[in-house]
């Protein structure tokens, strides 16, 4: 099991597949920084000691997206449901709050 904290990120007004899949076309450092400017506010924050394992399942089962896994932070491109499913036990209520529907930014750090 992975430990993580991540913050949940809502997405700009617009943007669509082809934002997100740049992102792992770019180096590292400024798929970082491109990936910041996709989305228009936080909207959850996870703290310390969280696990990531329901999103990297969800990622290989094709219901998330991974945009960049070769370093931290980690970051998922993924519904409300599939950010639930995987946070449901860190009593966040600001998780609870998601639209099971709307697809969201995450970005998840090493805490080890």
């Amino acid at each position: 099991m992975l430990g993580y904290d991540a913050r949940v990120h809502e997405i700009r007004s617009g943007v669509g597949d082809e934002e997100f899949l740049r992102i792992s076309q770019l180096p590292y450092e400024e798929g970082i920084d491109y990936f910041k400017t996709l989305f228009s506010r936080s909207v959850a924050y996870v703290p310390y000691r969280t696990w990531v394992d329901g999103l990297l399942k969800a990622v290989d089962a094709g219901r998330a997206r991974m945009l960049h896994g070769g370093g931290y932070p980690y970051l998922f491109h993924a519904s409300g449901a599939e950010i639930k499913a995987n946070f449901a036990g860190d009593g966040v209520e600001a998780i609870s709050d998601l639209s099971d529907e709307t697809w969201y930014a995450v970005e998840a750090w090493d805490q080890s």
